[in-house]
């Protein structure tokens, strides 16, 4: 790593560890399935913390759904009735979404989970085998249905076959404000910057949980 990028991350280190402090209530345990990290991060992306937190406990009540299968095969209105007991919205959008995306996950993996997925990956021996496993799922993971591009990149990360940051508007934000990112950089060259940053973080705070972060960092009113 360059020394001016070694720097760059040694500043946003130091930020993502002061927002942990700040923010922990958007952390999941580090062992909770990631389908239920997924959901939970669509769920608060637009939504208080506390609420989508609400909407998650709701969906894994067996009191009320025995699993994230039960959720799938569930009606639009029932799984938007849950969400709106939870104030979170808009849910008339979010259900079908959520249903969208359970039903894709069932297909692939044949269970509602991405652990089978994460096993499949795991499994076979000889590196010809396990590219050819993901470059499959690489490409049904940015085919997802039901979620936004960078969404596509959290599920990317969770299984393993990515290390990076999910690339949205809050992302872009917050390295801005702390003027981490070239003036006239592209894209691509704003993307490298945010991988190269997540380097050397501790293991408690992975991608997805410094992306949790910054999302709700911006959500409390960071400047843009």
């Amino acid at each position: 790593m360059a020394t001016a990028v070694r720097d760059k991350a040694k500043k946003f280190h130091r930020f993502v560890k002061g927002l942990k402090a700040k923010h922990s209530a958007v952390l999941l345990a580090p062992d909770q399935p990631l389908l239920d990290r997924l959901v939970f991060y669509l769920l608060f992306y637009g939504n208080s913390t506390t609420n989508a937190r609400r909407a998650l406990k709701s969906f894994l009540d067996t009191d009320q759904f025995v699993s994230w299968n039960e959720v799938r095969v569930a009606t639009e209105r029932e799984i938007a009735e849950v969400l709106t007991e939870a104030k979170v919205a808009p849910a008339d959008f979010l259900a079908p979404r959520l249903k969208q995306l359970l039903q894709a996950v069932f297909e692939e993996a044949d269970e509602t989970q991405f652990e089978p997925l994460l096993e499949r990956i795991n499994e076979p021996e000889k590196a010809a085998e396990r590219k050819k496993i993901t470059d499959e799922l690489r490409k049904w993971a940015q085919d997802l249905p039901g979620i936004p591009p960078w969404a596509q990149t959290y599920v990317l990360v969770g299984l393993g076959l990515e290390k990076t940051l999910p690339w949205d508007p809050h992302t872009e934000a917050v390295l801005e404000e702390l003027k981490l990112l070239p003036a006239k950089s592209t894209l691509a060259q704003k993307k490298r910057i945010a991988k190269a940053l997540i380097e050397g973080l501790p293991d408690d705070l992975g991608p997805l949980e410094v992306h949790h972060l910054l999302v709700e960092y911006v959500k409390k009113g960071t400047k843009k």
